[in-house]
Protein backbone atom coordinates (compact mmCIF):
# COMPACT_ATOMS: atom_id res chain seq x y z
CA UNK A 1 0.00 0.00 0.00
CA UNK A 2 1.45 3.57 -0.95
CA UNK A 3 0.73 6.75 1.07
CA UNK A 4 0.72 10.24 -0.43
CA UNK A 5 2.74 13.17 0.98
CA UNK A 6 -0.23 15.09 2.27
CA UNK A 7 0.68 16.44 5.72
CA UNK A 8 -2.76 16.41 7.35
CA UNK A 9 -3.30 12.88 6.31
CA UNK A 10 0.09 12.00 7.75
CA UNK A 11 -0.87 13.38 11.10
CA UNK A 12 -4.14 11.57 11.04
CA UNK A 13 -2.30 8.29 10.26
CA UNK A 14 0.09 8.93 13.12
CA UNK A 15 -2.82 9.47 15.44
CA UNK A 16 -4.37 6.18 14.30
CA UNK A 17 -1.15 4.35 14.97
CA UNK A 18 -0.95 5.79 18.47
CA UNK A 19 -4.53 4.77 19.18
CA UNK A 20 -3.82 1.23 18.01
CA UNK A 21 -0.76 1.07 20.25
CA UNK A 22 -2.80 2.20 23.17
CA UNK A 23 -5.38 -0.50 22.48
CA UNK A 24 -2.64 -3.15 22.33
CA UNK A 25 -1.26 -1.92 25.62
CA UNK A 26 -4.68 -2.43 27.09
CA UNK A 27 -4.36 -6.04 26.03
CA UNK A 28 -1.29 -6.59 28.32
CA UNK A 29 1.30 -6.13 25.47
CA UNK A 30 4.50 -4.66 26.96
CA UNK A 31 5.96 -3.49 23.62
CA UNK A 32 6.10 0.33 23.36
CA UNK A 33 6.92 2.11 20.08
CA UNK A 34 6.89 5.78 18.92
CA UNK A 35 6.63 6.32 15.17
CA UNK A 36 7.44 9.74 13.50
CA UNK A 37 7.03 10.13 9.79
CA UNK A 38 9.14 12.93 8.09
CA UNK A 39 8.76 13.67 4.45
CA UNK A 40 7.66 11.20 1.91
CA UNK A 41 7.96 7.54 3.02
CA UNK A 42 6.89 4.39 1.27
CA UNK A 43 5.96 1.49 3.56
CA UNK A 44 5.28 -2.09 2.56
CA UNK A 45 3.81 -5.00 4.52
CA UNK A 46 5.21 -8.36 3.34
CA UNK A 47 4.00 -11.86 3.95
CA UNK A 48 5.29 -13.62 7.11
CA UNK A 49 8.23 -16.03 6.72
CA UNK A 50 7.48 -19.49 8.24
CA UNK A 51 9.79 -22.47 8.90
CA UNK A 52 9.55 -25.28 6.38
CA UNK A 53 10.09 -28.12 8.94
CA UNK A 54 9.66 -28.94 12.62
CA UNK A 55 12.59 -28.36 14.92
CA UNK A 56 14.80 -31.35 15.69
CA UNK A 57 16.69 -32.37 18.82
CA UNK A 58 20.37 -31.68 18.78
CA UNK A 59 22.79 -34.46 19.68
CA UNK A 60 24.81 -33.46 22.72
CA UNK A 61 28.37 -34.62 23.00
CA UNK A 62 28.29 -35.06 26.79
CA UNK A 63 28.97 -38.65 27.96
CA UNK A 64 27.09 -40.43 30.76
CA UNK A 65 29.25 -40.51 33.86
CA UNK A 66 30.28 -43.88 35.26
CA UNK A 67 29.64 -44.21 38.98
CA UNK A 68 31.43 -46.72 41.19
CA UNK A 69 30.70 -47.75 44.76
CA UNK A 70 32.97 -49.16 47.40
CA UNK A 71 31.67 -51.16 50.37
CA UNK A 72 33.04 -50.10 53.73
CA UNK A 73 33.11 -52.86 56.35
CA UNK A 74 31.66 -52.04 59.72
CA UNK A 75 31.49 -54.30 62.74
CA UNK A 76 28.22 -54.36 64.64
CA UNK A 77 27.76 -55.63 68.16
CA UNK A 78 24.49 -57.51 68.76
CA UNK A 79 23.12 -60.11 71.13
CA UNK A 80 20.64 -62.72 69.68
CA UNK A 81 17.39 -63.28 71.54
CA UNK A 82 15.88 -66.82 71.54
CA UNK A 83 12.10 -67.26 71.74
CA UNK A 84 10.87 -70.84 72.34
CA UNK A 85 8.17 -72.11 69.93
CA UNK A 86 5.86 -75.02 70.62
CA UNK A 87 6.22 -78.18 68.50
CA UNK A 88 4.34 -77.92 65.19
CA UNK A 89 3.49 -80.78 62.84
CA UNK A 90 4.52 -79.96 59.28
CA UNK A 91 3.13 -81.62 56.17
CA UNK A 92 6.16 -82.45 54.07
CA UNK A 93 6.08 -84.72 51.05
CA UNK A 94 8.33 -87.76 51.59
CA UNK A 95 11.43 -87.99 49.47
CA UNK A 96 11.45 -90.29 46.49
CA UNK A 97 12.74 -93.76 47.16
CA UNK A 98 16.20 -94.50 45.90
CA UNK A 99 16.54 -96.41 42.67
CA UNK A 100 18.56 -99.60 43.05
CA UNK A 101 20.03 -101.69 40.30
CA UNK A 102 18.18 -104.79 41.35
CA UNK A 103 16.61 -106.88 44.06
CA UNK A 104 16.31 -110.48 45.23
CA UNK A 105 13.18 -111.85 46.87
CA UNK A 106 13.08 -115.41 48.14
CA UNK A 107 10.86 -117.53 50.38
CA UNK A 108 10.40 -121.09 51.62
CA UNK A 109 7.40 -122.68 53.25
CA UNK A 110 5.69 -125.84 54.30
CA UNK A 111 4.41 -128.37 51.75
CA UNK A 112 7.64 -127.95 49.81
CA UNK A 113 6.89 -124.39 48.67
CA UNK A 114 9.76 -122.31 47.26
CA UNK A 115 9.68 -118.82 45.71
CA UNK A 116 12.42 -116.76 44.07
CA UNK A 117 12.28 -113.46 42.19
CA UNK A 118 15.37 -111.56 41.04
CA UNK A 119 15.77 -108.44 38.91
CA UNK A 120 18.67 -106.36 37.61
CA UNK A 121 18.47 -103.03 35.73
CA UNK A 122 20.73 -100.14 34.70
CA UNK A 123 19.00 -97.48 36.89
CA UNK A 124 16.68 -96.29 34.09
CA UNK A 125 18.19 -93.18 32.50
CA UNK A 126 16.42 -90.68 30.25
CA UNK A 127 18.18 -91.90 27.12
CA UNK A 128 17.27 -95.55 27.63
CA UNK A 129 17.30 -98.51 29.98
CA UNK A 130 17.50 -102.29 30.06
CA UNK A 131 16.93 -105.04 32.57
CA UNK A 132 16.35 -108.71 33.29
CA UNK A 133 14.11 -110.64 35.68
CA UNK A 134 13.96 -114.24 36.92
CA UNK A 135 10.94 -115.96 38.46
CA UNK A 136 10.57 -119.36 40.15
CA UNK A 137 7.68 -120.89 42.09
CA UNK A 138 7.08 -124.52 43.10
CA UNK A 139 5.01 -126.52 45.58
CA UNK A 140 3.79 -130.04 46.24
CA UNK A 141 0.50 -131.47 45.02
CA UNK A 142 -2.40 -130.44 47.28
CA UNK A 143 -3.87 -133.95 46.97
CA UNK A 144 -2.84 -136.59 49.51
CA UNK A 145 -3.56 -139.33 46.95
CA UNK A 146 -1.97 -138.01 43.77
CA UNK A 147 1.55 -136.72 44.31
CA UNK A 148 3.95 -134.57 42.30
CA UNK A 149 5.27 -131.01 42.01
CA UNK A 150 3.67 -127.94 40.47
CA UNK A 151 6.19 -125.38 39.24
CA UNK A 152 6.58 -122.33 37.04
CA UNK A 153 9.85 -120.76 35.84
CA UNK A 154 10.46 -117.79 33.54
CA UNK A 155 13.19 -115.40 32.37
CA UNK A 156 12.45 -111.90 31.07
CA UNK A 157 14.61 -109.23 29.42
CA UNK A 158 13.66 -105.74 28.28
CA UNK A 159 15.19 -102.59 26.84
CA UNK A 160 13.90 -99.13 25.92
CA UNK A 161 15.37 -96.06 24.26
CA UNK A 162 14.26 -92.62 23.09
CA UNK A 163 14.80 -91.92 19.40
CA UNK A 164 13.80 -88.31 18.81
CA UNK A 165 10.24 -87.96 20.06
CA UNK A 166 9.69 -91.72 19.90
CA UNK A 167 10.18 -94.21 22.71
CA UNK A 168 11.02 -97.71 21.49
CA UNK A 169 10.65 -100.61 23.94
CA UNK A 170 11.51 -104.25 23.44
CA UNK A 171 10.60 -107.18 25.67
CA UNK A 172 11.36 -110.89 25.42
CA UNK A 173 10.42 -113.72 27.76
CA UNK A 174 10.62 -117.49 27.93
CA UNK A 175 9.13 -119.85 30.47
CA UNK A 176 8.14 -123.37 31.38
CA UNK A 177 5.52 -124.61 33.83
CA UNK A 178 4.23 -127.96 35.00
CA UNK A 179 0.60 -128.41 36.04
CA UNK A 180 -0.52 -131.52 37.91
CA UNK A 181 -3.85 -132.96 36.87
CA UNK A 182 -4.52 -134.24 40.36
CA UNK A 183 -8.26 -133.65 40.08
CA UNK A 184 -10.01 -136.12 42.36
CA UNK A 185 -12.72 -135.76 44.96
CA UNK A 186 -10.26 -136.66 47.68
CA UNK A 187 -12.53 -135.20 50.36
CA UNK A 188 -14.77 -138.26 50.09
CA UNK A 189 -12.19 -140.95 49.28
CA UNK A 190 -10.57 -143.21 51.87
CA UNK A 191 -7.10 -141.79 52.44
CA UNK A 192 -5.77 -145.31 52.92
CA UNK A 193 -5.60 -145.65 49.15
CA UNK A 194 -2.10 -146.07 47.75
CA UNK A 195 -0.57 -142.81 46.55
CA UNK A 196 0.15 -142.50 42.84
CA UNK A 197 1.94 -139.93 40.72
CA UNK A 198 -0.51 -137.41 39.34
CA UNK A 199 -0.60 -137.01 35.55
CA UNK A 200 0.86 -133.70 34.43
CA UNK A 201 1.03 -131.37 31.47
CA UNK A 202 4.11 -129.24 30.79
CA UNK A 203 3.61 -125.94 28.97
CA UNK A 204 6.53 -124.13 27.30
CA UNK A 205 6.14 -120.55 26.15
CA UNK A 206 8.04 -117.71 24.49
CA UNK A 207 7.01 -114.15 23.78
CA UNK A 208 8.57 -111.16 21.97
CA UNK A 209 7.06 -107.69 22.02
CA UNK A 210 7.94 -104.28 20.53
CA UNK A 211 6.27 -101.01 21.50
CA UNK A 212 6.50 -97.61 19.79
CA UNK A 213 5.06 -94.53 21.48
CA UNK A 214 5.35 -90.83 20.67
CA UNK A 215 6.17 -88.24 23.35
CA UNK A 216 5.46 -84.67 22.26
CA UNK A 217 5.66 -81.62 24.51
CA UNK A 218 2.45 -80.39 22.92
CA UNK A 219 -0.20 -82.84 24.07
CA UNK A 220 -2.64 -81.49 21.48
CA UNK A 221 -0.40 -82.64 18.62
CA UNK A 222 -0.92 -85.98 16.91
CA UNK A 223 0.24 -88.77 19.24
CA UNK A 224 0.38 -92.47 18.54
CA UNK A 225 1.35 -95.80 20.02
CA UNK A 226 1.81 -99.21 18.45
CA UNK A 227 2.42 -102.61 19.98
CA UNK A 228 3.50 -105.69 18.02
CA UNK A 229 3.81 -109.08 19.76
CA UNK A 230 4.70 -112.61 18.70
CA UNK A 231 3.86 -115.58 20.91
CA UNK A 232 4.58 -119.29 20.95
CA UNK A 233 2.98 -121.87 23.24
CA UNK A 234 3.30 -125.65 23.30
CA UNK A 235 2.77 -128.62 25.60
CA UNK A 236 4.12 -132.12 25.94
CA UNK A 237 0.67 -133.33 24.83
CA UNK A 238 1.20 -132.00 21.29
CA UNK A 239 -0.78 -128.79 21.81
CA UNK A 240 0.86 -125.87 20.02
CA UNK A 241 0.00 -122.32 19.14
CA UNK A 242 1.52 -119.38 17.25
CA UNK A 243 0.08 -115.90 17.74
CA UNK A 244 0.62 -112.47 16.19
CA UNK A 245 -1.07 -109.40 17.61
CA UNK A 246 -0.89 -105.75 16.50
CA UNK A 247 -2.43 -102.97 18.58
CA UNK A 248 -2.29 -99.32 17.49
CA UNK A 249 -3.80 -96.05 18.65
CA UNK A 250 -3.72 -92.48 17.34
CA UNK A 251 -5.07 -89.31 19.00
CA UNK A 252 -5.53 -85.73 17.79
CA UNK A 253 -7.19 -82.70 19.36
CA UNK A 254 -9.64 -80.57 17.38
CA UNK A 255 -10.29 -77.64 19.64
CA UNK A 256 -12.03 -78.95 22.75
CA UNK A 257 -12.63 -82.35 21.13
CA UNK A 258 -10.22 -85.28 21.19
CA UNK A 259 -10.36 -87.70 18.28
CA UNK A 260 -9.06 -91.23 18.72
CA UNK A 261 -8.72 -94.30 16.49
CA UNK A 262 -7.98 -97.76 17.93
CA UNK A 263 -6.96 -100.82 15.92
CA UNK A 264 -6.53 -104.41 17.15
CA UNK A 265 -5.56 -107.36 14.94
CA UNK A 266 -4.96 -110.88 16.27
CA UNK A 267 -3.91 -113.91 14.22
CA UNK A 268 -3.63 -117.44 15.69
CA UNK A 269 -2.53 -120.79 14.30
CA UNK A 270 -3.08 -123.76 16.62
CA UNK A 271 -3.58 -127.50 16.79
CA UNK A 272 -3.54 -130.57 19.04
CA UNK A 273 -1.31 -132.69 16.78
CA UNK A 274 1.01 -132.27 13.86
CA UNK A 275 -1.52 -133.54 11.32
CA UNK A 276 -4.26 -130.91 11.78
CA UNK A 277 -4.00 -127.18 12.40
CA UNK A 278 -6.57 -124.37 12.43
CA UNK A 279 -6.37 -120.64 11.87
CA UNK A 280 -8.36 -117.78 13.30
CA UNK A 281 -8.29 -113.99 13.06
CA UNK A 282 -10.05 -111.11 14.78
CA UNK A 283 -9.86 -107.55 13.43
CA UNK A 284 -11.38 -104.68 15.41
CA UNK A 285 -11.18 -100.92 15.02
CA UNK A 286 -12.99 -98.08 16.77
CA UNK A 287 -13.13 -94.36 15.94
CA UNK A 288 -14.26 -92.18 18.83
CA UNK A 289 -14.42 -88.58 20.06
CA UNK A 290 -14.30 -87.31 23.63
CA UNK A 291 -14.49 -84.00 25.41
CA UNK A 292 -14.46 -82.48 28.86
CA UNK A 293 -16.57 -79.45 29.76
CA UNK A 294 -16.13 -78.46 33.37
CA UNK A 295 -17.26 -81.36 35.55
CA UNK A 296 -18.71 -83.30 32.59
CA UNK A 297 -16.69 -85.87 30.60
CA UNK A 298 -18.16 -87.67 27.60
CA UNK A 299 -16.98 -90.10 24.94
CA UNK A 300 -18.79 -91.60 21.94
CA UNK A 301 -17.66 -94.02 19.26
CA UNK A 302 -18.50 -96.99 17.09
CA UNK A 303 -16.70 -100.32 17.39
CA UNK A 304 -16.42 -102.53 14.33
CA UNK A 305 -15.17 -106.13 14.57
CA UNK A 306 -14.62 -108.85 11.99
CA UNK A 307 -14.58 -112.42 13.30
CA UNK A 308 -12.72 -115.04 11.25
CA UNK A 309 -12.52 -117.95 13.69
CA UNK A 310 -12.75 -121.48 12.34
CA UNK A 311 -16.48 -122.04 13.07
CA UNK A 312 -17.39 -118.69 11.45
CA UNK A 313 -15.46 -119.56 8.31
CA UNK A 314 -17.34 -122.86 8.30
CA UNK A 315 -20.59 -120.88 8.14
CA UNK A 316 -21.57 -121.41 11.80
CA UNK A 317 -21.54 -117.83 13.04
CA UNK A 318 -21.65 -114.15 12.17
CA UNK A 319 -18.50 -112.51 10.90
CA UNK A 320 -19.40 -108.79 11.16
CA UNK A 321 -20.24 -107.04 14.45
CA UNK A 322 -21.06 -103.43 15.38
CA UNK A 323 -20.75 -102.01 18.91
CA UNK A 324 -22.13 -98.50 19.57
CA UNK A 325 -20.19 -97.01 22.45
CA UNK A 326 -20.91 -94.12 24.80
CA UNK A 327 -19.45 -93.06 28.14
CA UNK A 328 -20.34 -90.17 30.43
CA UNK A 329 -19.25 -89.14 33.92
CA UNK A 330 -19.83 -86.08 36.13
CA UNK A 331 -17.34 -84.88 38.75
CA UNK A 332 -19.41 -83.42 41.58
CA UNK A 333 -17.93 -81.39 44.42
CA UNK A 334 -14.29 -82.07 43.49
CA UNK A 335 -14.35 -85.89 43.36
CA UNK A 336 -16.74 -86.19 46.28
CA UNK A 337 -19.20 -88.00 44.01
CA UNK A 338 -18.50 -89.14 40.44
CA UNK A 339 -21.49 -90.92 38.84
CA UNK A 340 -20.76 -92.62 35.51
CA UNK A 341 -22.43 -94.80 32.90
CA UNK A 342 -21.34 -96.54 29.70
CA UNK A 343 -22.66 -98.79 26.96
CA UNK A 344 -20.65 -100.89 24.53
CA UNK A 345 -19.34 -104.37 23.80
CA UNK A 346 -16.48 -106.16 22.10
CA UNK A 347 -15.13 -109.31 20.48
CA UNK A 348 -12.52 -111.46 22.25
CA UNK A 349 -10.53 -114.22 20.59
CA UNK A 350 -10.05 -117.40 22.63
CA UNK A 351 -6.97 -119.61 22.34
CA UNK A 352 -4.74 -121.91 24.40
CA UNK A 353 -3.03 -118.97 26.09
CA UNK A 354 -6.21 -117.20 27.24
CA UNK A 355 -7.93 -120.36 28.47
CA UNK A 356 -4.94 -121.69 30.43
CA UNK A 357 -4.62 -118.27 32.09
CA UNK A 358 -8.24 -118.54 33.21
CA UNK A 359 -8.11 -122.22 34.20
CA UNK A 360 -4.63 -123.75 34.70
CA UNK A 361 -6.12 -127.26 34.57
CA UNK A 362 -7.40 -126.79 31.01
CA UNK A 363 -5.82 -129.58 28.96
CA UNK A 364 -8.19 -130.62 26.15
CA UNK A 365 -8.00 -133.83 24.19
CA UNK A 366 -10.20 -132.42 21.40
CA UNK A 367 -11.19 -129.00 20.08
CA UNK A 368 -14.58 -130.21 18.86
CA UNK A 369 -17.51 -128.80 20.80
CA UNK A 370 -21.25 -129.28 20.37
CA UNK A 371 -23.91 -126.57 20.54
CA UNK A 372 -27.63 -126.52 19.91
CA UNK A 373 -28.85 -124.47 16.93
CA UNK A 374 -32.57 -124.53 16.08
CA UNK A 375 -33.05 -127.46 18.48
CA UNK A 376 -30.41 -129.46 16.60
CA UNK A 377 -26.93 -130.41 17.93
CA UNK A 378 -24.14 -128.96 15.79
CA UNK A 379 -20.43 -129.76 16.08
CA UNK A 380 -17.94 -126.89 16.02
CA UNK A 381 -14.26 -127.31 15.18
CA UNK A 382 -11.68 -125.07 16.85
CA UNK A 383 -11.86 -122.16 19.24
CA UNK A 384 -14.81 -119.79 19.11
CA UNK A 385 -14.60 -116.05 19.75
CA UNK A 386 -16.70 -114.55 22.57
CA UNK A 387 -19.04 -111.78 21.46
CA UNK A 388 -19.88 -109.36 24.29
CA UNK A 389 -22.93 -107.31 23.37
CA UNK A 390 -25.63 -105.22 25.02
CA UNK A 391 -23.11 -104.33 27.72
CA UNK A 392 -24.34 -101.64 30.13
CA UNK A 393 -22.34 -100.43 33.11
CA UNK A 394 -22.91 -97.71 35.67
CA UNK A 395 -22.09 -96.65 39.18
CA UNK A 396 -20.79 -93.96 41.45
CA UNK A 397 -17.37 -93.54 43.01
CA UNK A 398 -15.93 -90.87 45.22
CA UNK A 399 -13.57 -89.72 47.92
CA UNK A 400 -14.75 -88.27 51.23
CA UNK A 401 -11.79 -86.34 52.64
CA UNK A 402 -8.55 -88.22 52.17
CA UNK A 403 -9.33 -91.22 54.37
CA UNK A 404 -12.46 -92.77 52.85
CA UNK A 405 -12.93 -93.97 49.27
CA UNK A 406 -15.90 -95.87 47.85
CA UNK A 407 -17.20 -97.34 44.60
CA UNK A 408 -20.63 -98.81 43.88
CA UNK A 409 -21.39 -100.35 40.49
CA UNK A 410 -23.68 -102.55 38.42
CA UNK A 411 -23.32 -104.18 35.00
CA UNK A 412 -25.30 -106.31 32.63
CA UNK A 413 -24.18 -107.97 29.39
CA UNK A 414 -24.92 -110.86 27.09
CA UNK A 415 -22.05 -113.08 25.94
CA UNK A 416 -22.35 -115.21 22.84
CA UNK A 417 -20.03 -118.25 22.96
CA UNK A 418 -19.08 -117.61 26.59
CA UNK A 419 -16.41 -120.09 27.73
CA UNK A 420 -17.36 -122.49 30.52
CA UNK A 421 -15.24 -125.38 31.83
CA UNK A 422 -16.48 -128.92 32.34
CA UNK A 423 -14.20 -131.72 33.59
CA UNK A 424 -13.22 -134.62 31.40
CA UNK A 425 -12.87 -138.12 32.81
CA UNK A 426 -10.53 -141.07 32.46
CA UNK A 427 -12.80 -143.91 31.37
CA UNK A 428 -15.84 -144.34 33.58
CA UNK A 429 -14.22 -143.41 36.88
CA UNK A 430 -14.92 -140.35 38.97
CA UNK A 431 -11.37 -139.11 38.56
CA UNK A 432 -11.13 -135.59 37.12
CA UNK A 433 -8.33 -135.73 34.56
CA UNK A 434 -8.58 -132.15 33.25
CA UNK A 435 -11.05 -129.58 31.97
CA UNK A 436 -12.46 -128.98 28.52
CA UNK A 437 -14.18 -125.85 27.18
CA UNK A 438 -17.89 -125.65 26.39
CA UNK A 439 -19.66 -122.63 24.92
CA UNK A 440 -23.05 -121.11 25.59
CA UNK A 441 -24.87 -117.77 25.39
CA UNK A 442 -24.69 -116.43 28.95
CA UNK A 443 -26.38 -113.38 30.40
CA UNK A 444 -24.45 -111.93 33.34
CA UNK A 445 -25.77 -109.35 35.78
CA UNK A 446 -23.53 -108.00 38.52
CA UNK A 447 -24.08 -105.63 41.45
CA UNK A 448 -21.28 -104.75 43.83
CA UNK A 449 -19.26 -102.23 45.73
CA UNK A 450 -15.89 -101.62 47.33
CA UNK A 451 -14.53 -99.22 49.93
CA UNK A 452 -11.28 -98.25 51.62
CA UNK A 453 -10.84 -96.44 54.95
CA UNK A 454 -7.75 -95.12 56.75
CA UNK A 455 -7.97 -94.65 60.51
CA UNK A 456 -5.10 -92.35 61.35
CA UNK A 457 -1.69 -93.49 60.22
CA UNK A 458 -1.88 -96.88 61.94
CA UNK A 459 -4.96 -98.61 60.50
CA UNK A 460 -6.12 -99.26 56.93
CA UNK A 461 -9.26 -101.17 55.92
CA UNK A 462 -10.51 -102.34 52.51
CA UNK A 463 -13.41 -104.50 51.41
CA UNK A 464 -15.56 -105.45 48.44
CA UNK A 465 -18.70 -107.40 47.54
CA UNK A 466 -20.03 -108.78 44.22
CA UNK A 467 -23.36 -110.47 43.51
CA UNK A 468 -23.79 -112.30 40.20
CA UNK A 469 -26.74 -113.77 38.35
CA UNK A 470 -26.44 -115.98 35.27
CA UNK A 471 -28.93 -117.04 32.62
CA UNK A 472 -28.13 -119.85 30.13
CA UNK A 473 -30.29 -121.39 27.40
CA UNK A 474 -28.35 -124.66 26.90
CA UNK A 475 -26.07 -125.62 29.79
CA UNK A 476 -27.64 -126.63 33.09
CA UNK A 477 -25.42 -124.32 35.14
CA UNK A 478 -22.78 -121.64 34.80
CA UNK A 479 -20.13 -124.22 35.69
CA UNK A 480 -17.63 -123.20 38.40
CA UNK A 481 -18.87 -119.59 38.50
CA UNK A 482 -19.93 -118.28 41.96
CA UNK A 483 -23.03 -116.21 42.70
CA UNK A 484 -21.41 -114.32 45.59
CA UNK A 485 -17.87 -113.18 46.35
CA UNK A 486 -16.55 -110.80 48.98
CA UNK A 487 -13.21 -109.87 50.49
CA UNK A 488 -11.97 -107.80 53.43
CA UNK A 489 -8.54 -106.69 54.58
CA UNK A 490 -7.11 -104.82 57.60
CA UNK A 491 -3.57 -103.55 58.07
CA UNK A 492 -2.09 -102.34 61.37
CA UNK A 493 1.28 -100.57 61.56
CA UNK A 494 2.77 -101.36 64.94
CA UNK A 495 5.93 -99.30 64.59
CA UNK A 496 7.82 -97.77 61.73
CA UNK A 497 8.72 -100.59 59.34
CA UNK A 498 6.56 -103.28 61.00
CA UNK A 499 2.97 -104.02 59.94
CA UNK A 500 0.41 -106.83 60.19
CA UNK A 501 -2.17 -107.56 57.48
CA UNK A 502 -5.17 -109.85 57.86
CA UNK A 503 -7.36 -110.65 54.88
CA UNK A 504 -10.38 -112.82 54.31
CA UNK A 505 -12.02 -113.87 51.04
CA UNK A 506 -15.27 -115.70 50.50
CA UNK A 507 -16.48 -117.50 47.36
CA UNK A 508 -20.08 -118.66 47.28
CA UNK A 509 -21.40 -122.00 46.09
CA UNK A 510 -20.71 -123.18 42.55
CA UNK A 511 -21.56 -126.23 40.49
CA UNK A 512 -19.45 -128.73 38.59
CA UNK A 513 -19.96 -132.15 36.97
CA UNK A 514 -19.02 -135.64 38.15
CA UNK A 515 -19.54 -139.22 36.93
CA UNK A 516 -20.53 -140.67 40.30
CA UNK A 517 -23.31 -139.95 42.78
CA UNK A 518 -21.07 -140.99 45.69
CA UNK A 519 -19.04 -137.80 45.88
CA UNK A 520 -20.62 -134.81 47.61
CA UNK A 521 -24.06 -133.28 47.00
CA UNK A 522 -25.07 -134.49 43.51
CA UNK A 523 -28.07 -134.23 41.17
CA UNK A 524 -28.53 -136.52 38.11
CA UNK A 525 -27.96 -135.00 34.65
CA UNK A 526 -28.25 -136.35 31.12
CA UNK A 527 -25.76 -138.85 29.63
CA UNK A 528 -24.97 -140.42 33.01
CA UNK A 529 -23.37 -137.32 34.54
CA UNK A 530 -24.17 -135.74 37.89
CA UNK A 531 -24.32 -132.13 38.94
CA UNK A 532 -21.91 -131.63 41.84
CA UNK A 533 -22.60 -128.81 44.29
CA UNK A 534 -19.42 -127.08 45.49
CA UNK A 535 -20.08 -125.36 48.83
CA UNK A 536 -18.86 -121.85 49.48
CA UNK A 537 -15.58 -121.39 51.31
CA UNK A 538 -13.81 -118.81 53.45
CA UNK A 539 -10.04 -118.34 53.17
CA UNK A 540 -8.23 -116.54 56.02
CA UNK A 541 -4.63 -115.32 55.84
CA UNK A 542 -2.30 -113.34 58.10
CA UNK A 543 0.94 -111.67 56.96
CA UNK A 544 3.59 -109.76 58.88
CA UNK A 545 5.96 -107.42 57.03
CA UNK A 546 9.12 -105.89 58.45
CA UNK A 547 11.32 -103.36 56.65
CA UNK A 548 14.72 -102.98 58.29
CA UNK A 549 15.84 -100.25 55.89
CA UNK A 550 15.43 -99.29 52.26
CA UNK A 551 17.43 -102.33 51.21
CA UNK A 552 16.52 -105.16 53.57
CA UNK A 553 13.19 -106.56 54.76
CA UNK A 554 11.22 -109.74 55.29
CA UNK A 555 7.75 -111.20 55.73
CA UNK A 556 5.96 -114.17 57.27
CA UNK A 557 2.60 -115.48 56.01
CA UNK A 558 0.12 -117.90 57.59
CA UNK A 559 -2.12 -119.04 54.72
CA UNK A 560 -5.50 -120.77 55.03
CA UNK A 561 -5.44 -120.41 58.82
CA UNK A 562 -8.72 -122.31 59.16
CA UNK A 563 -7.22 -125.24 57.21
CA UNK A 564 -10.36 -125.21 55.04
CA UNK A 565 -10.85 -128.16 52.68
CA UNK A 566 -12.26 -126.56 49.56
CA UNK A 567 -11.79 -126.63 45.79
CA UNK A 568 -11.60 -123.59 43.56
CA UNK A 569 -12.27 -125.86 40.56
CA UNK A 570 -14.48 -128.91 40.86
CA UNK A 571 -12.42 -131.90 41.98
CA UNK A 572 -9.20 -129.91 42.50
CA UNK A 573 -8.77 -129.14 46.23
CA UNK A 574 -6.31 -126.50 47.41
CA UNK A 575 -3.60 -126.88 50.02
CA UNK A 576 -4.51 -126.64 53.68
CA UNK A 577 -2.78 -124.55 56.37
CA UNK A 578 0.62 -123.33 55.23
CA UNK A 579 3.44 -121.17 56.60
CA UNK A 580 5.60 -119.15 54.20
CA UNK A 581 8.50 -116.88 55.14
CA UNK A 582 10.96 -114.89 53.07
CA UNK A 583 13.33 -111.94 52.76
CA UNK A 584 13.98 -109.29 50.12
CA UNK A 585 17.16 -107.31 49.49
CA UNK A 586 17.85 -104.44 47.08
CA UNK A 587 21.31 -103.78 45.71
Amino acid sequence: MILNSNTPRLWMAAAGVLMAGAQALGQADTLEMDVTFVGSRQMEVRDAVKLSSWPTARQLSAEKPQLSYELLSKRLQFVPTMTPVEATRLRVDPSLSRLYRGYVRGAVGTRGTTLLDASYTDLRSRDGSWGTALHHAATNSPSSLMTGRLNDNSLDAWASRFIGKEKVSMNASAGRGQVLLYGFDSLAVDTAFTQVDAPSVVWSRAHVQANFKSHHKDSTAFNHSANVSLGWLGSDRDARERSVRVEAMGTQFFGAWKGQLDLDVQLDRYGLDTSATSNQAVVAFEPSVSTRRGALSARAGLGVAIDADQPTRDGLGEAFHLYPRAEVSVNLLRNLFVPYASIGGGLQANNFHSLTQENPFYAPTTLTTTSTINAQPVDFQGFRSTNKRLALEGGIRGTITTVFRFHGFFSTAQYEDFVLFRPTFEGDTASFASFNAVYDTVGVRTVGGEAAFDLGSAWSFTGGLKLHRYTLPSEDRAWNLPNTTWNASATYRLIEGLSLTANASYVGERYSVTRSANYGDTTPLDQGDYELRLPGFLDLNLTGNYTYNDRLGGWLTFANIANAKYATWGGFPVQGFQVLGGVHYAF
